[in-house]
C-alpha cells in the first residue's frame, strides 16, 4: 500500500460523519457519579430517530415485557441504566457507518462477531472485577472498526486480503500483515481518535491483536483492560458468532497467553459462553432496526 494512498485514507477518516452528539453524551453521563435516569432519557429523547428505534426494541417479544413501554424513561425504568446505553451505542454506531459501501464482506455476520465481542467482554471484566465495564463494551464493540472502513474505502485492498485468509485458511490480521504495513488497528485507531473516544476504548482498539510486549504508544497500552478484549474476541472467534473476515479454514485456539495477566482460566469460559447466546438472541432484533 503506497504512502500516498495511506494519507488519503487519513484524509477520508477525517471526513467520516461523528458519532451522533446522543452517543458522546450519554457515555459522559454514565461516567459521571451525580447524574440520573431523568438526564440519560433526556438526552436521548432529543434524537427521535433512536428513541423510536430503542422503544421498538424494548416493546420487541425478545424482552417480553408485561406492558407496553412509551417513553424512554420506562424503557431506563424496566431494562436498566446500562443496558438502555449498549442499546442507544450500538444503535449510534450503525448510524453512523451503514452509508459506507458494502460489496462482498457480509457486514451483518460482521456486526454479530462485533456485539459479541463486546457483550463477552463486558461479562469477562465483571468475572475479573475490572470496573470500566461500559468503556469496555463500547471498545469490543468497535475493536474492528478499520474493517468497515476498509471495505468501504479501499475495497480492493480490503478484497485481497479477504480472499488471502480464505485460499491459504489463515486469519484476517495475518493477511493484512502479509500484504501490507497498515492493517485495521491502526485505522481503527485514527477513526476512534477523530470521533474522541475515550482513551480506554481506542487502546483496546489499537492493541486487540497485541501482545503486551509488543504494546505501546498510549499510556493505556499496559492495562488489563485491552487483555479482556483480547480473550473476548479470541473466544467469540473459537465459538464462531458471526465473522470476522477469517479464512474458513482457520482454526483459532485459545492460547494459555491470553489468561495471563487474568484471573480466568479455560474451564471458566465455558459456562460464560455459553450464557452468550441468550443476549445475543436480542442482539439479532437489534440489527434488525439498525440494518
Amino acid at each position: 500500500m503506497k504512502l500516498s494512498k495511506i494519507k488519503k485514507t487519513i484524509e477520508k477518516i477525517r471526513e467520516l460523519p461523528t458519532l451522533p452528539l446522543v452517543a458522546n453524551k450519554i457515555n459522559a453521563i454514565l461516567h459521571d457519579p451525580k447524574s440520573s435516569v431523568s438526564d440519560l432519557s433526556k438526552i436521548i429523547e432529543k434524537d427521535q430517530s433512536i428513541t423510536a428505534k430503542v422503544l421498538k426494541l424494548v416493546n420487541s417479544a425478545h424482552y417480553g415485557l408485561p406492558q407496553k413501554v412509551s417513553n424512554i424513561n420506562r424503557a431506563i425504568a424496566l431494562l436498566g441504566y446500562r443496558n438502555i446505553y449498549y442499546i442507544v451505542m450500538t444503535l449510534s454506531v450503525f448510524d453512523t457507518l451503514k452509508n459506507l459501501k458494502k460489496r462482498s464482506f457480509d457486514r451483518r455476520k460482521f456486526w454479530v462477531h462485533s456485539i459479541a465481542v463486546g457483550i463477552l467482554s463486558q461479562k469477562l471484566a465483571r468475572e475479573c472485577n475490572f470496573l470500566l465495564v461500559d468503556d469496555i463494551f463500547t471498545s469490543g464493540l468497535l475493536h474492528d472498526l478499520g474493517k468497515v472502513f476498509l471495505d468501504g474505502f479501499m475495497h480492493e485492498e480490503f478484497e485481497a486480503i479477504i480472499q488471502k485468509a480464505e485460499n491459504e485458511g489463515i486469519s484476517y490480521i495475518d493477511a493484512e500483515h502479509e500484504l501490507f504495513d497498515v492493517d485495521h488497528t491502526m485505522v481503527g485507531e485514527w477513526m476512534a481518535r477523530a470521533w474522541i473516544l475515550p482513551l480506554h476504548v481506542i487502546a483496546g482498539i489499537k492493541h486487540h491483536h497485541h501482545e503486551v510486549e509488543k504494546r505501546s504508544g498510549l499510556s493505556l497500552s499496559q492495562d488489563p483492560f485491552i487483555d479482556i478484549i483480547r480473550l473476548a474476541d479470541m473466544s467469540i472467534k473459537v465459538g464462531k458468532f458471526g465473522h470476522s473476515g477469517d479464512g474458513s479454514k482457520h482454526q483459532p485456539k485459545l492460547e494459555k497467553a491470553l489468561f495471563r495477566r487474568l484471573p480466568l482460566t479455560k474451564d471458566d469460559m465455558e459456562p460464560i459462553i455459553a450464557d452468550l447466546s441468550k443476549d445475543l438472541s436480542k442482539s439479532e432484533e437489534l440489527l434488525n432496526l439498525a440494518l
